[in-house]
């Protein structure tokens, strides 16, 4: 049964003390479809993992799901929020564009809140904002798919990118370094030089591949507010 509250889920762990509204990862068509590709960051989705083992926590996002997307909320009915920052979808990904404009309207609703929204779908985003302005509480990140691959450029209508890199593990940096040999030809000497190369590729990563997301949201807050960073760059676990 629907009910006709939206529900505002408490952060935890490193968003402790970011609110935020969320959907249905379970029933979200595209989530569904791309949890499955191999090498997008999506095929690691924390949010299947959580949400199998949360069941309460699904009959609240399938309700926030049909709210969100089967009609524009009245305006008297939007939540009205009074924290200063605030995330749409921690779970979940846009399902259509009127999933967006009600965020959109929740946004506009509570203007001394600054909401931000990761959303990979710019198909979406392009569609309602080619024709509505972006109201300016809003911050819209780009939820690079890709792994290893950190978009400088930003997309139309976003404001940051978010992008994912993976640190290889021993075995497949060695199998990496080795692919075009013989087992034969494997020598003592290049074994002991993959792992030298190895320890110093695992001690420089953070450093080499520019990663700035590494605490808790509250305590950083790039995300959630407009400053010179555009690229966020996270090690995927």
């Amino acid at each position: 049964m629907t009910t006709q509250t939206l529900h505002i889920s408490k952060g935890a762990f490193k968003m402790e003390s970011i609110n935020n509204i969320s959907t249905n990862t379970l029933t979200n068509e595209y989530c569904i479809k791309q949890k499955d590709k191999k090498d997008i960051i999506c095929n690691k989705c924390y949010s299947f993992t959580t949400l199998n083992f949360r069941k309460s926590m699904v009959a609240l996002l399938e309700n926030n799901s049909k709210l969100l997307s089967n009609s524009i909320i009245e305006w008297d009915n939007l939540p009205r929020i009074f924290d200063l920052y605030f995330r749409f979808d921690s779970h979940g990904e846009l399902i259509n564009i009127t999933n967006l404009e009600n965020y959109v309207n929740i946004a506009k609703k509570n203007p001394k809140t600054t909401f931000t929204l990761w959303s990979k779908r710019f198909d979406i985003i392009k569609k309602f904002f080619d024709n509505n302005k972006k109201p300016s509480n809003l911050i819209l990140i780009y939820s690079n798919p890709t792994l290893n691959n950190p978009l400088k450029k930003i997309p139309k209508y976003f404001d940051k990118t978010f992008n994912n890199v993976v640190k290889l593990s021993y075995k497949n940096y060695f199998n990496q370094h080795t692919m075009f040999f013989q087992k034969n030809e494997i020598t003592k000497e290049m074994k002991t030089k993959i792992k030298n190369d190895y320890e110093t590729y695992k001690n420089n990563f953070d450093k080499d591949n520019n990663i700035n997301c590494f605490q808790k949201c509250k305590d950083c807050l790039v995300c959630y507010t407009f400053n010179n960073v555009t690229t966020i760059i996270e090690k995927a676990k």
